[in-house]
């Protein structure tokens, strides 16, 4: 996921981008003339717009962009005059005044995001194609890799229990799957997805009862 910042309030700014930097690639753009560059070298998913820059106003670059957008644009701004909401929602896909939570602007931006395209941290699973990127390239997964994936991705911040997990392994010709084809498939999982395999921070056990993928 490609996020656009274009924020002129560099401590605001930089926290949004170090907060959304978890989910993908996150740049800051500090006035319109950089968000311009910023659109064109990253493509981006999703545009946070502030509204008053130095450079001129948001809304009017926004449609000087907008049919040439693909990415989903949220404004972000202090100004909450009813004239201005009413014009940013019929040029953007939300409007969200601040000061707005970390937690609510990304379910906001979640909101806008087609459901075929499920996201823990750094990793995407494109339900449509099959796809699964971390941090934006591409991680090629095996027949029981991508089907254990799917499945915590379906059930997320759930405790899913070994049973639970080795019937999502079971493959389409009703082949048994051992006990210990779990234990390898998630090992294999993690050295594939994990920063670091041996201290996992996306897929992680909880003893006695089973795993959980933390969103």
């Amino acid at each position: 996921m490609n996020y656009l910042i274009v924020e002129d309030e560099p401590a605001l700014g930089e926290t949004l981008r170090a907060y959304l930097a978890k989910d993908g690639q996150a740049v800051l753009a500090t006035s319109l003339a950089q968000a311009n560059e910023r659109v064109a070298q990253i493509s981006p998913d999703v545009i946070i717009l502030d509204l008053s820059m130095p450079d001129g106003d948001g809304l009017t670059w926004l449609a000087q962009w907008r049919k040439h957008l693909t990415a989903k644009v949220i404004v972000l701004t202090a100004n909450d005059e009813e004239l201005t909401m009413l014009k940013g929602l019929r040029l953007a896909d939300d409007y969200v005044v601040k000061p707005v939570s970390l937690r609510v602007l990304k379910a906001r931006i979640a909101k806008q995001l087609p459901m075929t395209v499920q996201q823990f941290g750094a990793v995407s699973l494109n339900l449509a194609t099959g796809q699964v990127t971390k941090n934006e390239t591409a991680v090629v997964l095996t027949a029981a890799e991508y089907r254990l994936l799917a499945y915590f991705f379906a059930n997320p911040n759930q405790i899913l229990a070994r049973d639970q997990l080795l019937a999502a392994l079971w493959d389409t010709r009703e082949q048994f799957v051992a006990d210990n084809t779990l234990t390898v498939t998630i090992k294999r999982l993690r050295e594939k997805l994990e920063d670091d395999p041996a201290h996992p921070t996306l897929i992680r056990t909880v003893r006695g009862m089973g795993y959980f993928i933390d969103g």
